[in-house]
Protein backbone atom coordinates (compact mmCIF):
# COMPACT_ATOMS: atom_id res chain seq x y z
CA UNK A 1 0.00 0.00 0.00
CA UNK A 2 1.22 3.52 -0.81
CA UNK A 3 1.94 5.99 1.94
CA UNK A 4 -0.51 8.93 2.25
CA UNK A 5 2.37 11.38 1.55
CA UNK A 6 3.17 9.91 -1.84
CA UNK A 7 -0.37 10.11 -3.23
CA UNK A 8 -0.72 13.02 -5.60
CA UNK A 9 -3.67 15.22 -4.71
CA UNK A 10 -5.08 17.68 -7.23
CA UNK A 11 -4.48 21.37 -6.49
CA UNK A 12 -1.66 20.78 -3.99
CA UNK A 13 2.05 21.12 -4.68
CA UNK A 14 4.02 17.96 -5.18
CA UNK A 15 6.18 18.52 -2.13
CA UNK A 16 4.61 20.58 0.63
CA UNK A 17 6.69 23.18 2.51
CA UNK A 18 8.31 21.35 5.40
CA UNK A 19 7.32 22.57 8.82
CA UNK A 20 9.46 21.48 11.70
CA UNK A 21 7.52 20.54 14.75
CA UNK A 22 8.98 20.60 18.22
CA UNK A 23 7.53 19.00 21.32
CA UNK A 24 4.80 21.64 21.75
CA UNK A 25 5.22 24.26 19.01
CA UNK A 26 5.66 24.85 15.31
CA UNK A 27 8.89 26.59 14.35
CA UNK A 28 9.18 29.39 11.79
CA UNK A 29 10.45 28.76 8.29
CA UNK A 30 14.21 28.81 7.95
CA UNK A 31 16.13 31.50 6.07
CA UNK A 32 16.28 35.28 6.15
CA UNK A 33 12.53 35.77 6.45
CA UNK A 34 12.34 33.25 9.24
CA UNK A 35 15.15 35.01 11.09
CA UNK A 36 13.40 38.36 10.68
CA UNK A 37 10.12 36.93 11.95
CA UNK A 38 11.86 35.42 14.97
CA UNK A 39 13.56 38.77 15.73
CA UNK A 40 10.24 40.64 15.47
CA UNK A 41 8.60 38.13 17.82
CA UNK A 42 11.35 38.42 20.39
CA UNK A 43 11.62 42.26 20.07
CA UNK A 44 8.01 43.24 19.49
CA UNK A 45 8.21 46.64 21.25
CA UNK A 46 11.31 47.69 19.31
CA UNK A 47 9.77 46.47 16.05
CA UNK A 48 6.56 48.41 16.76
CA UNK A 49 8.50 51.61 17.48
CA UNK A 50 10.59 51.21 14.32
CA UNK A 51 7.50 50.56 12.19
CA UNK A 52 5.70 53.60 13.67
CA UNK A 53 8.69 55.88 13.13
CA UNK A 54 9.07 54.52 9.61
CA UNK A 55 5.46 55.41 8.81
CA UNK A 56 5.15 58.72 10.68
CA UNK A 57 8.47 60.33 9.68
CA UNK A 58 7.73 60.63 5.93
CA UNK A 59 4.22 61.96 6.64
CA UNK A 60 5.48 64.62 9.07
CA UNK A 61 8.25 65.59 6.65
CA UNK A 62 5.76 65.88 3.81
CA UNK A 63 3.41 68.06 5.84
CA UNK A 64 6.21 70.34 7.06
CA UNK A 65 8.01 70.64 3.74
CA UNK A 66 4.99 71.42 1.62
CA UNK A 67 1.81 73.41 1.54
CA UNK A 68 -0.43 70.50 2.50
CA UNK A 69 -2.19 72.30 5.37
CA UNK A 70 -2.99 75.50 3.43
CA UNK A 71 -4.04 73.41 0.44
CA UNK A 72 -6.37 71.30 2.62
CA UNK A 73 -7.84 74.43 4.23
CA UNK A 74 -8.56 75.95 0.81
CA UNK A 75 -9.93 72.69 -0.58
CA UNK A 76 -12.41 72.20 2.25
CA UNK A 77 -13.19 75.95 2.61
CA UNK A 78 -11.87 76.03 6.17
CA UNK A 79 -10.72 79.47 7.38
CA UNK A 80 -7.02 80.02 8.11
CA UNK A 81 -7.97 80.47 11.79
CA UNK A 82 -9.70 77.03 11.59
CA UNK A 83 -13.17 78.17 12.70
CA UNK A 84 -15.85 80.81 12.31
CA UNK A 85 -16.51 83.01 15.32
CA UNK A 86 -19.96 83.94 16.61
CA UNK A 87 -18.81 87.37 17.84
CA UNK A 88 -16.67 90.02 16.14
CA UNK A 89 -15.48 93.06 18.07
CA UNK A 90 -14.44 96.56 17.05
CA UNK A 91 -13.69 99.62 19.14
CA UNK A 92 -17.34 100.71 19.40
CA UNK A 93 -19.50 97.63 18.89
CA UNK A 94 -19.85 93.85 18.77
CA UNK A 95 -21.39 91.82 15.96
CA UNK A 96 -23.01 88.75 17.52
CA UNK A 97 -24.62 85.82 15.78
CA UNK A 98 -27.82 84.89 17.58
CA UNK A 99 -29.50 82.00 15.84
CA UNK A 100 -29.97 82.94 12.18
CA UNK A 101 -29.61 86.67 12.82
CA UNK A 102 -26.59 88.88 13.44
CA UNK A 103 -26.98 91.85 15.75
CA UNK A 104 -24.68 94.79 16.39
CA UNK A 105 -24.48 95.79 20.07
CA UNK A 106 -22.74 98.84 21.51
CA UNK A 107 -19.60 97.90 23.49
CA UNK A 108 -20.91 99.95 26.44
CA UNK A 109 -23.85 97.54 26.74
CA UNK A 110 -27.56 97.85 26.13
CA UNK A 111 -29.91 96.59 23.41
CA UNK A 112 -28.72 95.93 19.88
CA UNK A 113 -28.52 98.85 17.47
CA UNK A 114 -28.75 97.06 14.13
CA UNK A 115 -29.88 93.71 12.82
CA UNK A 116 -28.43 91.76 9.88
CA UNK A 117 -29.16 88.60 7.95
CA UNK A 118 -26.24 86.39 6.88
CA UNK A 119 -26.40 85.92 3.11
CA UNK A 120 -23.07 84.31 2.29
CA UNK A 121 -20.09 82.75 4.03
CA UNK A 122 -16.68 81.92 2.58
CA UNK A 123 -13.41 80.93 4.21
CA UNK A 124 -12.42 84.62 4.16
CA UNK A 125 -15.59 86.59 4.96
CA UNK A 126 -19.10 86.50 6.37
CA UNK A 127 -21.43 88.69 4.32
CA UNK A 128 -24.38 90.31 6.11
CA UNK A 129 -27.25 92.33 4.68
CA UNK A 130 -28.67 95.15 6.80
CA UNK A 131 -32.30 94.80 8.01
CA UNK A 132 -32.51 97.92 10.20
CA UNK A 133 -33.75 101.26 8.76
CA UNK A 134 -31.05 103.96 8.94
CA UNK A 135 -32.19 107.55 8.36
CA UNK A 136 -28.64 108.65 7.53
CA UNK A 137 -28.41 106.07 4.68
CA UNK A 138 -31.23 106.44 2.12
CA UNK A 139 -30.31 103.11 0.46
CA UNK A 140 -30.16 101.19 3.78
CA UNK A 141 -31.99 98.22 2.25
CA UNK A 142 -29.00 97.59 -0.02
CA UNK A 143 -26.34 97.93 2.70
CA UNK A 144 -24.04 94.90 2.93
CA UNK A 145 -21.34 94.34 5.58
CA UNK A 146 -18.43 91.95 5.15
CA UNK A 147 -16.77 90.63 8.32
CA UNK A 148 -13.34 89.04 7.84
CA UNK A 149 -13.53 85.53 9.30
CA UNK A 150 -10.14 85.61 11.05
CA UNK A 151 -10.21 89.30 11.93
CA UNK A 152 -9.04 92.30 9.92
CA UNK A 153 -10.70 95.17 8.08
CA UNK A 154 -14.51 95.00 7.97
CA UNK A 155 -16.02 96.49 4.81
CA UNK A 156 -19.41 97.68 3.62
CA UNK A 157 -21.18 98.49 0.39
CA UNK A 158 -24.33 100.54 -0.19
CA UNK A 159 -26.24 100.65 -3.44
CA UNK A 160 -23.57 99.32 -5.79
CA UNK A 161 -22.15 96.09 -4.34
CA UNK A 162 -18.96 96.37 -6.38
CA UNK A 163 -17.95 99.57 -4.54
CA UNK A 164 -16.75 98.48 -1.11
CA UNK A 165 -15.53 100.91 1.56
CA UNK A 166 -13.52 100.10 4.65
CA UNK A 167 -15.27 100.29 8.00
CA UNK A 168 -12.97 99.42 10.89
CA UNK A 169 -10.72 96.68 12.25
CA UNK A 170 -12.55 93.75 13.82
CA UNK A 171 -11.27 90.80 15.80
CA UNK A 172 -12.56 87.61 17.37
CA UNK A 173 -12.22 86.50 20.96
CA UNK A 174 -9.30 84.21 19.97
CA UNK A 175 -7.31 87.07 18.36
Amino acid sequence: MKSPHSVKRPGLPRSPIPVMVGADRVTSPAGKIGGLLNWIKSNSIVATVLATVGLVTPIVGFVQASNVVPFALRTFAIPDCYKYADTYYDKWSEFRREGKMWREYPRAGGPYSYEFNEVHRTRDAIVLVNLTPRPEIPEWKTMVVSLPVCGGKARYAVGIPERWDDLFEVWTASN
